[in-house]
């Protein structure tokens, strides 16, 4: 979900313009056109250690550890880089790093980052790489405008990689008081898989550069362990299908956790089916999400779940911004895309799906923790909504997709 800034200045563009009609047609065919040259990547499944990470100062701690004990390259990407202290902190740790000799690349989305030029030059006059993610270009503009690369990436001497919800800034320590405690679902893994998350980086990186990029450290690291794991990275539709496969598999139960729950209509219908075979659906939302606006388009969607017999949990503990998807203890899902169309047909994402029980169980435990922090949502909580409210929970396709 884009911060309220990019979405503000992504609708003015795309509907103030006076060229709405052409702009969503623009979306359109370049969102068509991109998907068909980008598919779905799934990997291999590898073999691996696995440690979840939900607070954003335990990811900080293991990511700065992890960069300062680098001895060879160095690649991160984040969709939200901040102008602020922890910012600033992590620059300054690229840097060193980068003045030592290590292969340093770090990429942010064009829109979505607010890191200053001051950062970027401290970066890059110690030796370290640095490229603005996804920058619109004339061709496809409101596309390219609004297609955004939602990753957050990192792998460390291709042995080590991250991937998940947090970002890097303040608020993902709990520090802006407007979001209070910041809950996320982050994971840092080794084995083979880091290659695969090097691999997207460089392809986005020299897409992102229109060339080739040769100084690409070429790094492997076969060591194995007890969780089997595997990634995809996506750009639109192909992501859609994915889940609604992993919510076919279900039998028992399935945990869904996402920040905008915006599905569409064929992950409706998959849900819908789930519980017609009984299986038992929980799904975890914040109670107040940071954007008030992406709250009443759902209130049809989690109403008809709720009436079919769904659980719909609003934590309350601050606010709740992962990503997950649990079925039956065999399959979790664990990334950077949300239940919201910008992620099924728009941005870049990455996902994981591990396949080892015992963390499928550590995922769960967290999970219902996470419940026991919310409150149930009920029928009679739909009474008490604004009028106002009631009136935009059924945005025209065309504004829902740019949700």
């Amino acid at each position: 979900m884009l911060k309220k800034a990019g979405l503000i200045f992504l609708l003015f563009m795309t509907v103030l313009s006076g060229t709405g009609y052409r702009a969503i047609r623009n979306i359109q065919a370049g969102a068509e056109e991109y998907n068909h040259s980008h598919p779905l990547i799934e990997s291999p499944v590898f073999q691996g250690d696995a440690v979840l990470l939900n607070d954003g100062a335990e990811l900080y701690k293991r990511l700065f550890y992890d960069i300062d004990h680098a001895s060879s390259s160095i690649y991160i990407h984040f969709f939200i880089i901040r102008d602020d202290k922890i910012s600033r902190e992590f620059i300054e740790k690229l840097s060193r790093k980068a003045k030592q000799g290590v292969d340093v690349k770090l990429s942010a989305d064009a829109v979505g980052s607010t890191m200053d030029n001051q950062m970027m030059e401290k970066l890059k006059e110690n030796g370290g790489k640095f490229t603005a993610s996804r920058s619109p270009g004339i061709r496809n503009f409101f596309y390219e405008l609004n297609h955004r690369n939602h990753r957050k990436l990192a792998v460390i001497d291709g042995r080590i990689s991250y991937l998940g919800g947090f970002n890097m800034g303040e608020e993902y320590l709990g520090n802006d008081p407007k979001f209070g405690y910041w809950r996320d679902y982050h994971i840092r893994l080794t084995g083979g898989g880091a290659r695969s998350v090097s691999e997207q980086f460089k392809r986005d990186w020299e897409e992102d550069n229109g060339k080739r990029d040769p100084s690409f450290r070429k790094e492997g690291f076969l060591q194995r362990g007890p969780v089997s794991y595997q990634f995809l990275f996506s750009t639109g539709g192909d992501l859609e299908n994915r889940m609604i496969g992993l919510i076919h598999q279900a039998k028992e139960e399935i945990f869904i956790a996402t920040p905008y729950f915006l599905p569409t209509d064929a992950l409706m219908e998959a849900l819908q089916l789930a519980l017609h075979r009984k299986v038992s659906v929980h799904l975890l939302l914040p109670d107040h999400p940071d954007y008030w606006y992406t709250k009443p388009p759902s209130y049809p969607k989690t109403r008809m779940l709720l009436k079919n017999g769904a659980v719909v949990h609003l934590y309350r503990n601050g606010f709740f911004h992962g990503k997950v998807m649990v079925i039956d203890e065999k399959i979790a899902d664990i990334g950077t895309a949300n239940w919201d169309p910008r992620s099924l047909y728009l941005n870049d994402e990455a996902n994981c799906l591990i396949y080892s029980p015992e963390f499928i169980r550590e995922i769960k435990k967290e999970l219902q923790e996470d419940f026991g922090r919310s409150r149930i949502l009920t029928e009679e909580m739909y009474d008490s909504i604004p009028w106002w409210e009631s009136m935009l929970e059924r945005p025209p396709l065309w504004l829902y997709r740019l949700l």
